[in-house]
């Protein structure tokens, strides 16, 4: 997929995030890119692709006006990314990391003997996320999937609420992934 975006795999700036969201009953594909080519100008690429084809149908370039252009308002890049940073972006597992919290145990009282009862939640169709950031010297990727399914179910569980918070941004900052 990078290469026929004309994107190195590995993150060429230091502040970068490439957020890469599969749907699993398409063929659809959407890449989120936010960097910093230095100097304050910040960038953000949203790429559409087709697995099929193996090329992108649509690119959007987003950048931000220092002030208000017509109806463009101006925005913040440097607090957008504070905002990713405050998601723990830097820090998060991959969902599979954990599964242990994705559960509801309880004791039971079965044919005069006690155990434990757990009821394990797993999602095999909608959406995933592949996340890989930078910020200086700290890196970190990590997976994740349906996380607002997960998170309806597991609503104390810090991770899936910062996957939901780093979704978020991308919604509300620059009105994408609202699908």
């Amino acid at each position: 997929i990078n290469k026929s975006l004309n994107l190195p795999d590995s993150l060429e700036y230091e502040n970068e995030i490439r957020i890469y969201k599969d749907f699993s009953t398409t063929d659809g594909m959407k890449i989120f890119r936010m960097y910093n080519k230095g100097k304050n100008e910040w960038v953000v690429n949203i790429f559409y692709y087709n697995k099929a084809f193996k090329s992108p149908t649509k690119i959007d370039v987003i950048e931000f006006p220092k002030e208000n252009l017509g109806k463009l308002k101006a925005k913040n890049a440097n607090l957008i990314w504070l905002k990713f940073l405050l998601a723990d972006i830097d820090k998060l597992p991959n969902l599979k990391d954990i599964s242990y919290k994705l559960k509801k145990s309880k004791i039971e009282f079965i044919d005069g003997e006690y155990s434990i009862a757990r009821n394990v939640m797993s999602v095999v169709d909608g959406q995933s996320y592949f996340v890989n950031f930078r910020n200086l010297k700290i890196t970190n990727n990590f997976i994740f999937n349906n996380p607002e399914t997960y998170l309806s179910s597991y609503a104390d569980v810090d991770e899936l609420i910062s996957y939901n918070q780093i979704l978020k941004i991308i919604k509300n900052e620059f009105n994408r992934w609202n699908d």
